[in-house]
């Protein structure tokens, strides 16, 4: 569940500014480390995933980042990168 405390999006923001300096690849990596890793309820966890999808959303205009009616943070599955597309592991790509 997302939580949303006092100065959330000032801290969204600030690690924006440092995951957009990730590559692409580097991006993907990050991303595949956390759905390894898994949600485990801290709070710095999720401003870093509400980071990581709105980069996301910048740079290829989908994230499999999900956020569920405004609270729910939910990892989708791992993902690829493949001639500038994200898709999922299993070839289907990312929506």
């Amino acid at each position: 569940m997302l939580l949303i405390r006092e100065g959330f999006w000032e801290e969204v923001q600030k690690n924006m500014l440092a995951i957009g300096k990730f590559t692409d690849e580097e991006l993907v990596q990050a991303y595949n480390r956390n759905v390894k890793i898994g949600i485990v309820a801290a709070y710095a966890q999720a401003v870093y995933l509400v980071s990581m999808r709105y980069v996301f959303l910048e740079r290829f205009k989908k994230s499999s980042v999900l956020i569920n009616d405004k609270i729910i943070l939910k990892l989708s599955g791992m993902v690829k990168l493949e001639n500038d597309v994200l898709f999922y592991l299993d070839n289907q790509p990312v929506e």
